[in-house]
């Protein structure tokens, strides 16, 4: 357990540095030129059915979508009296969506298009939605890693737990995909919305952790 314990500390600390060396190339604009190679070689590449189903896809990590999920599955969890597993889904989903908010906020980076506000279920709440980092992405590799580390923690058989964990990580790869396809946000955006939020979920596991090591809510 203890080298586990190291192993997830060590992803969770090279993921944050990851994110911070991201970020301080983008405010420098060093990952500008990056950022176009990316875009121009998805546009060079679309379609109108492609892009229709990009417009689908992204609906995934809406926080709309994400937060059914969360409250549809930490129903459950709860009903199955299985409180460590459900505190820890609630903490990573509503404390990465506030993590995300915090970040767009301190880094103010407008999207590619044109500037956008915050709608929740159709309501705008008159907030600028920044670009960095995508909050779909960010959301959806949330709630993604944490069914992962579910069916890791649940399943004993190899086989269910390798087609889960390979639809899982589809998942999240095709909202990042959507979110650059559909001109929503720049590349760099996505790869600061997957390293932090992978900082954030190992982060809050081994808190989790510590915290509750001699409980019954230990996980």
């Amino acid at each position: 357990m203890l080298q586990q314990q190291r192993k997830h500390a060590f992803i969770a600390v090279s993921c944050l540095i990851l994110f911070i060396i991201i970020s301080i190339l983008s405010l420098r604009n060093q990952l500008t030129r990056m950022d176009e190679v990316i875009i121009s070689f998805f546009i060079e590449r679309s379609s109108s059915f492609h892009d229709s189903v990009m417009e689908v896809v992204t609906k995934i990590g809406s926080g709309e979508t994400i937060l059914l999920l969360t409250v549809v599955i930490g129903g459950y969890l709860l009903y199955k009296k299985m409180w460590g597993f459900a505190i820890l889904l609630f903490t990573v989903s509503f404390g990465g969506i506030a993590l995300n908010f915090i970040l767009k906020i301190l880094f103010q980076r407008a999207r590619p298009g044109e500037m956008t506000v915050i709608e929740v279920f159709g309501q705008s709440l008159e907030i600028a939605s920044y670009s960095f980092p995508s909050g779909h992405t960010m959301r959806s590799v949330l709630l993604f890693s944490f069914l992962f580390f579910l069916c890791a923690r649940l399943l004993r058989n190899s086989i269910a737990m390798n087609t889960f964990s390979t639809l899982f990580i589809i998942m999240m790869g095709i909202v990042a995909l959507s979110r650059v396809i559909i001109g929503a946000h720049f590349p760099s955006d996505i790869l600061a919305a997957i390293t932090i939020s992978i900082f954030w979920f190992y982060f809050c596991l081994i808190t989790f952790r510590i915290l509750f090591r001699n409980s019954s809510l230990y996980i």
